[in-house]
């Protein structure tokens, strides 16, 4: 359920730096850490405080070179030459040992992106002050966009000499670093190179812990936790990440049994419990779970996951009206996690208040990660509530909108057509897609697909074909050719071809060995059709492939054997097209 999206682990965060410092402040002072702006990101490196971490800094002696320098830096910071800038202050960072205006350089190289820049102006940091632990960790991302992953190792030992006491700080911020630049091999491996790792210091462990979880590799996970919880028995972070392990590997019981008796106690921090009633809402006791998450939101009103997680187990009682209670809530707040729209819109089609359900869904901001489930959503409901052209209009309008997924809105639009039996209106669709994407493989296949309800066998062949040119071991393709040159031209020799050669490339998908035993029915080979049939049914046991094979048995005189098998395949699935004009053509 959706719970299991809360409280996610933060790895890949990005810190944030600001804006140009004043020509004023950077000469009498020359740099203070400037505040922070939101629209500035780069790769994390946390900023230094400087007044806070390094005694007063004297003034710098005022040269006219250092002058020029630094004025000419800001007036090409101001006038948006960023790369200008940097390289200016580079310049007067080499002129004078300043770690203030080598922290100032390495700020304003961070703003280009360039790695270069960047780099040079850490190097140059850290030569006129080998003493700050902050700019060895400030280093380690761009080593590692370098893959220079033993210079990596060396800047966090180093880095953790000098601080011990921020461990945990910089190797979460590391970890972070790694999670979203590093392999999982590598990254796994520099943790493991640490002193602190081989010292078994827990804040390592902890960490190996938490990055291995983010690669999925939960056997090493939960190894290296356990070990943390041996040397710091009821450490909760640990706990937490213990217990979502144990989720994670189906034995949720141990998980809940493992929190239970931590999230009991007075003294019980609120993200224990929160993790807590989550794996509870996981393991589908809603109750109490909505008991523990009711709870702390009695205790802090205005907690934005409690309320959260609340709509969403109303929503799995199916109860709109409650749902919608708790999710107005957040949208009152602003709907700072940009979700609580879309959850309203299920609330209202819980409450079948299908207008009020449209309104919610086109109200989902484009920034919102639930952005696009709402329009499928949206479009969805239109076209069930006989507003067909509204849906299809709604599509060519994201089109125009989002030029960059115009191909996505195209193919989701036949699709969306082809399943309500809109087969010409798929095609047309398709084909205008085609025009804007002539060599696009997943349009090729669509349009191919559309086209044999159609009878436009040559446009099938046609489409099919061309991803073969490029594509000659796309094993869909040539199943989906040989099939229809099976079962609707007399070409067997071709199409077991094309057949054999899917399944050599995919030997036991139970839709090829389908088709293989179609070809061999067709061919008028009953015994090795059934042989192909049943073993397709053996791995998928679907109602076409059931269709095809009483179909054989019939062809053998066993018809009472083909009808039980007709029979109890219809129970199943009542609706299926093939089965059911199969049977009209064999059972009076």
């Amino acid at each position: 359920m959706e719970l299991s999206h809360l409280q996610s682990m933060k790895l890949g965060h990005l810190a944030k730096f600001g804006v140009l410092l004043s020509v004023a402040m950077v000469l009498v002072a020359c740099v203070s850490s400037p505040p922070h702006s939101e629209d500035q990101h780069v790769i994390e490196a946390e900023p230094v405080n400087l007044e806070q971490s390094k005694p007063q800094v004297k003034p710098l002696p005022l040269t006219s070179e250092l002058v020029y320098y630094v004025l000419m830096a800001e007036i090409a910071g101001q006038r948006g030459e960023i790369g200008v800038a940097a390289d200016l202050y580079n310049k007067a960072a080499e002129t004078i040992e300043s770690p203030a205006l080598a922290g100032r350089s390495t700020q304003v190289a961070n703003f280009t992106r360039n790695q270069e820049r960047i780099h040079r102006a850490l190097e140059r940091w850290i030569d006129v002050d080998p003493g700050d632990a902050d700019v060895y960790i400030m280093q380690t991302p761009f080593l590692m966009l370098r893959n220079e992953y033993d210079g990596v190792v060396k800047a966090v030992d180093k880095a953790l000499g000098l601080a011990p006491e921020r461990t945990r700080h910089y190797l979460i911020q590391v970890a972070d670093n790694m999670s979203e630049l590093a392999q999982p091999e590598q990254a796994l491996d520099v943790i493991k190179q640490l002193k602190a790792y081989q010292a078994n210091n827990p804040e390592a462990l902890f960490v190996y812990a938490r990055l291995a979880a983010f690669f999925k590799q939960n056997e090493a996970a939960l190894t290296h936790v356990k070990q943390v919880l041996d040397q710091q028995a009821g450490r909760e972070d640990a706990l937490i990440l213990n217990a979502e392990l144990l989720q994670n590997t189906g034995q949720g019981r141990d998980a809940l049994a493992l929190l239970k008796p931590y999230a009991n106690r007075a003294s019980a921090s609120l993200e224990l419990r929160f993790a807590y009633a989550k794996l509870l809402g996981e393991n589908g006791k809603i109750q109490q779970a909505r008991v523990v998450f009711e709870q702390i939101a009695l205790e802090q009103p205005d907690n934005q996951e409690a309320l959260f997680a609340l709509g969403l187990l109303a929503l799995e009682d199916r109860d709109g009206e409650l749902a919608k209670n708790y999710f107005s809530k957040l949208v009152q707040m602003g709907d700072p996690g940009k979700q609580a729209s879309y959850f309203m819109a299920l609330s209202e089609e819980l409450n079948n208040n299908i207008e009020a359900a449209l309104v919610w869904y086109a109200s989902v901001p484009a920034a919102s990660p639930r952005f696009q489930a709402a329009q499928t959503r949206y479009i969805n409901l239109l076209a069930d509530n006989g507003q067909l052209e509204k849906a299809r209009l709604h599509l060519k309008l994201l089109r125009n909108e989002d030029p960059d997924r115009a191909k996505q809105y195209f193919a989701f639009e036949a699709v969306f057509l082809r399943d309500r039996g809109q087969y010409q209106s798929a095609y047309n669709v398709y084909t205008e897609a085609l025009t804007a994407y002539p060599n696009d493989m997943e349009l090729l296949y669509g349009r191919a697909m559309t086209a044999e309800p159609l009878g436009k066998l040559d446009v099938l062949e046609q489409d099919l074909s061309k991803i073969l040119a490029v594509e000659p071991n796309n094993a869909s393709a040539l199943n989906a050719l040989g099939y229809t040159l099976a079962d609707k031209t007399d070409r067997y020799s071709e199409a077991l071809e094309l057949i054999q050669k899917a399944l050599v490339i995919s030997p036991n998908d139970p839709f090829y060995l389908d088709s293989l035993g179609w070809v061999y029915y067709r061919m008028g080979k009953l015994e090795a059709a059934a042989l192909y049939l049943k073993q397709a049914i053996a791995i998928q046991d679907d109602p076409e492939f059931v269709a095809h094979l009483g179909e054989v048995l019939w062809q053998q005189n066993k018809h009472e054997q083909a009808k039980q098998l007709w029979q109890k395949a219809l129970e199943q699935a009542p609706d299926n097209v093939l089965l059911k004009e199969t049977m009209g053509r064999f059972v009076q």
